[in-house]
């Protein structure tokens, strides 16, 4: 007997075909929230009632499988007021309503109950011209009064919630979206006029119209106001959903095969064995095919939106706490255009004394080396405006754009310029590309970015900052130790001129013998050797006075900041021939304690000379006058100390916390700047190791500790 197919089932199926997708997108844009996961069950339900109603049209031929997919449909219109109901409780933020909810779902589950499994709720099917329709039963009015309550409710929420002013002051946005699901919902709730036909009413249930128009509203709700959070692009939306419906819609065929071809000529009960088969294989497949789709959508076609959450964490944890220049903006482009998700990105930087915009850090821009002149437009609208620059507003509201300024958005490859602003100067340029999700910067984008790039102005403004302290502390630290040089002047001029001395008496000495003639008696032979003598004298009185200017001469040129291998000896030897005389003079004793066999550490040398030379000097000075300096180095594993203990005044316990602060100085004034230990510390600590104070005591003396590691090998010894 042949089958008229029943195309009534056609309109039914589209409209769940297209629930499903919008819920399972909706889902799998963020799957914690709870305003998402209700929305989805939401359109889940609303699903399985279409779905199943388009079965039951379809096999209107085969009464127990209409009435099998009627029993399933049903499930699904009872829970579709609990499901909606609960979705405004948790957009609205109605924590205290959740109680109600829970106490609907289990009232929703007994009307459940007695549809399955009595006939109090439906009690068959009735036939109709466009199929098979479920008949109402005794308890069905009751479960009409609680489904109608709750869409009243609903609306109720919704409306009292758009007549708070609170809501428009604080959250407009949402206001705004609240707007849509009212409209949403009002063009929802004639889809009860799809009871009519349950009692015996021969209405045609066009409910799904109603429900089109809903998907409709709502979809253009998160389009055009990320409801629920969600910012999609229409383009990704189709490209998701036709692949969905292609896929689902080939899983459908070879169910209607099936049914036709080899259960064809089966009992009624075999038909239903059959379709319930092809039913689990849909059902166990669906969700694989949701993973694969939409990793296909994200990974190929489109990117994930990116989370705000991280962006912020991001920048506040590993970003704006930089304060080297360099790595600030070259990290700033780097997190930005992996977290953001976008093409390109560039941090440029005001040069003052050229009073241009360099390009300092950039990713995938055309040109590197663009630079911005004040008087260029962009600058000037950056300046005048503090304001952002966003290419798709120029163009959709057709500003002209300068071919210079077009040029420039070429090169850094930019859909969003943004100033960085520190005290009403900009400072800064941020230059974004598009996306890779091809999306547009919505105005949570900018809510976000703006605040960030004027974060980032004062981070690099610090970075600045502490660029210009460096090269501040470095020009006082050589300034100071030129000014110490200069106090050692007289005592390294008489290091030098006693050996000058020597060899000047040695060579005046023999040019006046011979004039006196005292040589006259000697042989040609006998005067080269006393000449050899002489030279052999002079030449090792002015190695001395070589030695002792070319220590002085190192030691006054700035360090270059390369460590190598040092002998800690062989430095405290150099380093006391520049002080040695200033102690001698004060009657100052000087004692090395240095193990042999010492291994060298890993510093720049000139630098350890300078600390050596400013704790020696400073002990000396805190002695006076006749006392003791004692160097003394030891190691303990992995690393090696030098103290030097001096016997001079000690330290003021008062004093102590402002020992390594910048320009505090126990000397009097005029005598000291107050930068040696703090500059000490930081040049220490620059060559991996650390100083501190080991012990003081008033009228007895002083000892601080030097630490650095130990170089690793045999090449460390010497």
């Amino acid at each position: 007997m042949a089958i008229n197919l029943n195309l009534y089932f056609i309109p039914s199926l589209i409209a769940s075909m297209l629930l499903i997708c919008l819920g399972v997108f909706v889902y799998c844009n963020n799957k914690k929230h709870p305003t998402n996961m209700t929305f989805a069950l939401e359109c889940f339900t609303a699903f399985i009632w279409l779905f199943s109603y388009s079965m039951m049209y379809l096999f209107s031929f085969n009464r127990e499988i209409a009435l099998f997919w009627m029993k399933i449909g049903y499930v699904g219109v009872i829970y579709i007021g609990v499901f909606n109901y609960h979705f405004v409780v948790e957009f609205l933020e109605r924590k205290k309503e959740r109680i109600a909810v829970f106490f609907c779902y289990g009232i929703a589950t007994l009307f459940v109950y007695l549809h399955l499994k009595t006939d109090l709720f439906t009690d068959g099917l009735i036939k109709y011209s466009w199929g098979y329709y479920p008949r109402a039963s005794t308890i069905h009015p009751v479960f009409l009064i609680f489904f109608i309550s709750l869409i009243l409710l609903t609306m109720s929420y919704i409306i009292l919630y758009l007549f708070r002013r609170d809501l428009l002051l604080t959250q407009p946005r949402k206001k705004d979206q609240l707007k849509y699901i009212f409209l949403a919902y009002f063009l929802y709730t004639p889809a009860c006029i799809d009871f009519i036909p349950n009692y015996n009413i021969p209405f045609y249930p066009f409910g799904y119209v109603f429900v089109s128009m809903f998907l409709v509203i709502i979809a253009y709700a998160i389009v055009r106001h990320q409801l629920m959070d969600i910012e999609v692009v229409i383009k990704k939306t189709l490209i998701f959903a036709g692949l969905l419906v292609s896929v689902f819609a080939i899983l459908v065929l070879p169910t209607l095969l099936i049914q036709e071809y080899i259960f064809r000529s089966a009992s009624a009960g075999g038909k239903l064995l059959g379709l319930a088969l092809s039913g689990v294989i849909i059902i166990l497949s669906l969700r694989r095919i949701e993973n694969f789709l939409m990793n296909i959508t994200d990974k190929y076609l489109f990117q994930k939106k990116y989370d705000y959450r991280k962006l912020l964490r991001t920048f506040t944890s590993e970003v704006l706490t930089v304060v080297n220049l360099d790595k600030l903006v070259n990290l700033t482009v780097d997190k930005l255009t992996d977290i953001v998700k976008i093409n390109s990105s560039a941090v440029l930087l005001l040069n003052q004394e050229k009073q241009e915009f360099n390009v300092m850090a950039s990713r995938n821009v055309k040109e590197p080396q663009v630079t911005l002149i004040r008087p260029d437009g962009i600058v000037t609208f950056l300046e005048q405006t503090h304001g952002y620059l966003l290419k798709k507003d120029l163009i959709e509201r057709k500003v002209y754009i300068p071919p210079s300024i077009q040029e420039i958005i070429d090169k850094l490859n930019a859909e969003l310029i943004i100033p960085m602003v520190l005290h009403s100067e900009v400072m800064g340029i941020l230059s974004l590309g598009k996306k890779k999700s091809d999306e547009d910067y919505t105005q949570d984008d900018l809510d976000i970015l703006l605040p960030l790039a004027r974060t980032l102005a004062i981070a690099i403004s610090n970075a600045k900052l502490f660029d210009e302290l460096g090269k501040t502390q470095a020009e006082a630290a050589q300034n100071e130790k030129m000014a110490v040089i200069g106090t050692l002047s007289a005592g390294i001029n008489h290091e030098i001129c006693n050996p000058l001395g020597i060899a000047r008496g040695q060579c005046e000495a023999f040019l006046l013998n011979m004039k006196d003639g005292l040589y006259n008696n000697k042989s040609p032979e006998e005067l080269l050797t006393k000449a050899k003598e002489i030279m052999a004298k002079v030449i090792k009185e002015t190695d001395r006075a070589t030695a002792i200017t070319k220590k002085l001469s190192s030691f006054a040129k700035p360090a270059k900041g390369e460590a190598e291998l040092v002998n800690i000896d062989k430095e405290i030897d150099d380093v006391l021939g520049l002080v040695g005389y200033e102690l001698k003079l004060e009657k100052i004793e000087f004692e090395k304690q240095i193990p042999k066999e010492l291994p060298n550490i890993f510093v720049d040398r000139k630098q350890f000379q300078e600390v050596l030379f400013n704790l020696i000097r400073n002990a000396g000075q805190a002695i006076g006058e006749k006392g003791k300096i004692v160097v003394k180095v030891r190691q303990d594993r992995n690393k090696i100390s030098v103290d030097i203990k001096d016997t001079g005044s000690g330290i003021p316990e008062d004093r102590l916390k402002e020992l390594f602060n910048p320009f505090f100085t126990t000397k009097e004034p005029g005598k000291g700047t107050g930068l040696g230990l703090f500059i000490v510390r930081q040049v220490v600590e620059k060559n991996g190791g650390k100083i501190y104070l080991k012990e003081t005591k008033m009228g007895e003396g002083t000892t601080f500790t030097v630490e650095f590691p130990v170089t690793a090998g045999r090449e460390s010894r010497v």
